[in-house]
């Protein structure tokens, strides 16, 4: 069973190019850091810029520095089902272990579309599948009714939900038991998620601070509430900055302060503000006290 800190990785550039040692370097250091899996080309990995080629060039890295030490998630959620389908079968070729897929963006299809989409997807692949639901970027909600039914399927291994409404992981978390892992995919409302019966998180924030995040996901396995309330309110400045503008254009900036990467990130996105930069470095600041 999947759970705890799962970071959903940047995917590094310099000069619009993928930054291949840049991108070793950020996996070895979420092997040290304890990281309990990582998410390749998902939306923080600004999937929807990244070639065909390009995408199969981060899987094979990211099998090879993390295969039988870290999972290795890829993101494969596209418009079309086709290609979502596509997506994934190239997952399983190159050894990832696990692919997350979110709902058919701009669309806007049905629950009963979004099911029979996922179905085809469970039936054509071999590799177990989080499903990813996102209204805000994708437009379209996954209810929880819609879960339920995908939970059914052998081989849907977990449920992301970023959705706002924070409360709908207990009404999840009764519904389907323990047959399906649940992750936040919200890092403002984690602690409230992991309170109404989440196992984990998907997380942006742990690309700037995996070894706090991961000990903040052990300390509520652990039953440390103690911990677990402190590195929260530890991490809530820095959580509240990085949303003040586009992911992952912030998040890029904040690891690249770190000397990982540069902020480079693929139009249409830009380079964040300066106002965000300093907020940015303030929370740092405040963080390293």
């Amino acid at each position: 069973m999947l759970k705890g800190s799962i970071v959903a990785l940047i995917t590094p550039f310099r000069s619009n190019i993928i930054d291949v040692e840049a991108l070793k370097q950020l996996l070895e250091w979420h092997i040290s850091a304890g990281t309990n899996g990582i998410v390749v080309c998902g939306t923080t990995g600004e999937a929807a810029m990244l070639t065909t080629e390009e995408r199969n060039l981060i899987i094979s890295i990211a099998v090879s520095v993390l295969k039988g030490k870290v999972p290795v998630i890829v993101g494969c959620g596209t418009a079309s089902t086709m290609q979502t389908l596509a997506f994934m079968q190239e997952a399983e070729i190159l050894g990832a272990d696990a692919t997350l897929v979110v709902a058919p963006y701009y669309v806007k299809p049905s629950q009963e579309g979004i099911i029979q989409h996922f179905k085809l997807l469970h039936d054509n692949t071999r590799l177990p599948i989080i499903v990813y639901n996102n209204p805000g970027r994708v437009g379209v909600n996954i209810e929880i009714e819609t879960v339920i039914r995908l939970c059914a399927l052998p081989r849907v291994l977990g449920f992301k939900d970023s959705h706002n409404d924070a409360t709908r992981m207990v009404a999840l978390r009764q519904q389907v038991g323990h047959g399906m892992s649940l992750f936040s995919g919200e890092d403002t409302v984690v602690a409230a998620h992991m309170l109404y019966g989440a196992d984990g998180a998907i997380s942006v924030l742990g690309n700037v601070v995996p070894e706090l995040f991961k000990c903040m996901m052990d300390a509520w396995t652990l039953n440390d509430i103690q911990t677990f309330t402190h590195i929260t309110h530890v991490l809530y400045p820095l959580c509240t900055a990085l949303c003040l503008e586009s992911n992952p254009c912030t998040i890029k900036y904040a690891v690249s302060k770190l000397g990982y990467c540069t902020a480079d990130v693929r139009l249409p996105l830009m380079g964040i503000r300066e106002e965000t930069k300093q907020r940015i470095d303030a929370a740092f600041a405040k963080l390293h006290k």
